[in-house]
């Protein structure tokens, strides 16, 4: 630290100078260099404890991120010896895409760590190191809650390799939330044409709910065929009654997207939306990569919420 900024600095007089230079509030600036105060002053000590500290955190979500990798190398051979089917290869790709962005965001806090504190020549600058020290660990507090969740589905990926009744369990309950939704989107689309002037906000998340169920039915019915298809190559039994379901599900979707048809114009900020989503949702085939419908959604409903007044999407 210089001479602006030096070994012991009294906090009030760092604060003072940081806010008098970035115009920020004094008492949230204080609060960011809370860490680096040792009795009342900023002092080397402090900052390196500091960084000591975080080093620790991101220390420990490199050591999630490892124990992700290894658990992952036992699922990539297990998946080597399933048969080669469309719903492993898009399962296997999706964990070594999330695995992939784990590795780069820790690489990228560590090297957000290494340069943390390299220039503390002014007030502003310690108070920027604060702040990017308190980032650091929130990401890497991130990645450590990712990392385990990562490790514990790669753990049930590979029990649903080695087990046709996980299979086929898990596409039973994925028909029946299927058929929750549908009941449900039905139900609400025909709350909305019995409503005076329902808001446009309410008619645009039912559309989107919809249009996404048609994408869950083609997934079903492709996820079914492949299932299907792995439990003949074994042997052994298959849900007989989920071809029926599965059609029963498309029915009822078809029937809430022609009750729609009928719904009042939507304003452009919705239309265009629609428009996009349907763009996106067009280009997915099945099995699908629900991680990517789900950015999709989010991006179609971004900043909707509170535009008009109306429910929640």
């Amino acid at each position: 630290m210089t001479e602006s900024a030096p070994v012991a600095t009294p906090l009030d007089e760092l604060v003072e100078a940081a806010a008098d230079q970035t115009g920020e509030d004094p008492e949230s600036i204080r609060t960011w260099l809370e860490p680096f105060t040792d009795d009342g002053g900023v002092t080397a000590a402090a900052i390196e404890a500091t960084v000591t500290d975080v080093s620790q955190i991101l220390a420990t979500a490199e050591t999630r991120v490892d124990l992700a990798t290894r658990t992952h190398e036992s699922v990539r051979d297990a998946a080597a010896d399933a048969p080669d089917l469309d719903i492993v290869d898009v399962r296997r790709r999706a964990f070594e895409e999330r695995l992939s962005d784990l590795r780069a965001d820790v690489e990228a806090l560590g090297g957000d760590l290494g340069s943390a504190t390299d220039d503390l020549e002014s007030p502003v600058d310690v108070y920027r190191a604060a702040v990017d020290l308190h980032e650091i660990t929130t990401g890497a507090q991130e990645v450590v809650r990712v990392a385990h969740d990562l490790e514990t589905e790669l753990e049930a990926f590979e029990a649903w390799l080695s087990s046709a009744n996980r299979r086929h369990d898990a596409l039973v309950d994925d028909v029946d939330g299927a058929e929750e939704s549908a009941a449900a989107v039905a139900e609400a689309v025909e709350a909305l044409r019995t409503e005076d002037a329902p808001e446009q906000e309410r008619w645009f998340d039912a559309t989107v709910q919809t249009r996404v169920l048609e994408v869950v039915v083609t997934d079903l019915r492709a996820e079914a065929a492949d299932l299907r298809a792995w439990a003949d190559g074994e042997g052994v039994s298959f849900p007989t009654d989920i071809g029926t379901r599965i059609d029963e599900v498309e029915v009822a979707v078809e029937a809430t997207a022609e009750a729609l048809v009928d719904r009042p114009s939507l304003d452009d900020r919705f239309a265009e939306r629609l428009e996009a989503l349907e763009t996106e949702l067009s280009a997915i085939d099945p099995p699908v990569a629900w991680a990517r419908v789900e950015e999709v959604i989010a991006e179609a409903r971004e900043g909707i919420s509170g535009e008009t007044g109306g429910a929640d999407a």
